[in-house]
């Protein structure tokens, strides 16, 4: 009797052929890796800090301190969906006696941090101290 292999029907090989996942290393998700092992949410998040708080980036803009937000249901000014818990706050004194108030999820504070101090959160960042 002849044996018939049918293992194109794996549905999950199929659409993951040539395609490696790996743990992003800012939200932790199994995922393709895109730019600087960043998924692909990831990636969009920081390209939206990068163009939405360009002076913030570039080192023309003082932070402040960040503080910690109680409220719920905040706006992230990363990726513009509501918080859930309590989460990091920045106030922004603006010219004119305006104040900002720019509230991130954790994976987006990250990721502001990341953008703002141009480090990267992973342990291939840190310095060795015997290479002086």
């Amino acid at each position: 009797m002849p044996t018939v292999n049918l293992s194109f029907l794996n549905r999950a090989s199929f659409l993951n052929r040539g395609k490696t996942k790996e743990v992003c290393r800012v939200c932790h998700e199994l995922a393709e890796m895109k730019a600087d092992r960043l998924c692909a949410h990831c990636v969009w998040i920081k390209s939206k800090i990068s163009s939405r708080f360009a002076e913030a980036v570039r080192g023309t803009v003082a932070i402040p301190a960040p503080q910690q937000c109680q409220r719920y249901g905040c706006s992230c000014a990363a990726c513009d969906t509501r918080t859930l818990a309590p989460h990091p706050l920045y106030v922004f004194d603006l010219a004119h006696s305006h104040r900002r108030e720019i509230h991130f999820h954790p994976r987006c504070h990250d990721l502001w941090l990341e953008a703002v101090n141009g480090l990267s959160s992973g342990p291939e960042q840190a310095i060795d101290a015997s290479q002086g």
